[in-house]
């Protein structure tokens, strides 16, 4: 069955917000004279299968004779990696500084004890609200667990939270008693992502840390330990 030959309404407005009505080929302001267009014909009409073009270069995708390859075509990965530049370039300034950390101490002061995580998020800014979701990925004895389980969602990434201009949260989650019960090992990755007031997502780096048994305390170690997908 072919596909219908329009992007929802819904989506083309986010495409349209995103790259600021910008070609996102040439980067050229392109006001009513823009075309939302498929990267890959015989796909399907998904968010991420879209592309604001001007004329020119919505011309320009399409022209390469494959029995005469003179130059190199436009390849979707290519056409998706420009799109994602200029999405950044007229979206980065919605995102606020966001701060995170994992943290053992409580507002009064004492201190949580394992299986608890204490785990701390703040906007530093005084503008712009925006959505995030949190994901804690645990690392135990070089065996990777997966996100935390949470019920309530918010360490799992299936949450929103809403985060207002000053805001602090103080927050957590518990780890497996078989993790606990051994800390010597015990490695948690968490990944931010920002969601702009346009709904485009923002993924900050993972942050990792090393749980150091002497101290009760989380260290912050400046690489990954897994591989996000």
């Amino acid at each position: 069955m072919p596909r219908p030959p329009e992007f929802s309404a819904i989506d083309k407005i986010k495409m349209l917000l995103w790259s600021d009505r910008h070609c996102c080929l040439c980067k050229k302001p392109c006001g009513i004279d823009i075309v939302v267009a498929h990267i890959d014909d015989q796909a399907g009409n998904e968010l991420d299968n879209g592309i604001p073009l001007c004329y020119d270069c919505h011309s320009e995708i399409g022209k390469y004779n494959k029995k005469h390859p003179l130059g190199n075509k436009y390849k979707p990965e290519e056409l998706k990696a420009r799109r994602e530049q200029v999405y950044e370039e007229y979206t980065r300034h919605l995102v606020p500084p966001i701060h995170s950390h994992l943290d053992q101490t409580k507002i009064d002061g004492s201190k949580h004890t394992l299986p608890f995580v204490g785990f701390r998020l703040s906007h530093l800014s005084d503008s712009l609200p925006v959505n995030i979701r949190v994901e804690a990925k645990i690392i135990h004895n070089k065996k990777v667990l997966g996100i935390v389980s949470d019920p309530s969602g918010y360490y799992t990434g299936h949450t929103k939270w809403n985060i207002n201009p000053r805001t602090l949260f103080w927050g957590g989650f518990n780890l497996l008693k078989e993790v606990a019960d051994k800390p010597d090992d015990i490695k948690i990755e968490i990944r931010v992502t920002i969601i702009d007031q346009f709904e485009r997502e923002h993924k900050l780096l993972p942050q990792c840390y090393r749980y150091i048994k002497d101290g009760d305390f989380w260290n912050l170690e400046p690489r990954s330990f897994t591989e996000w997908t």
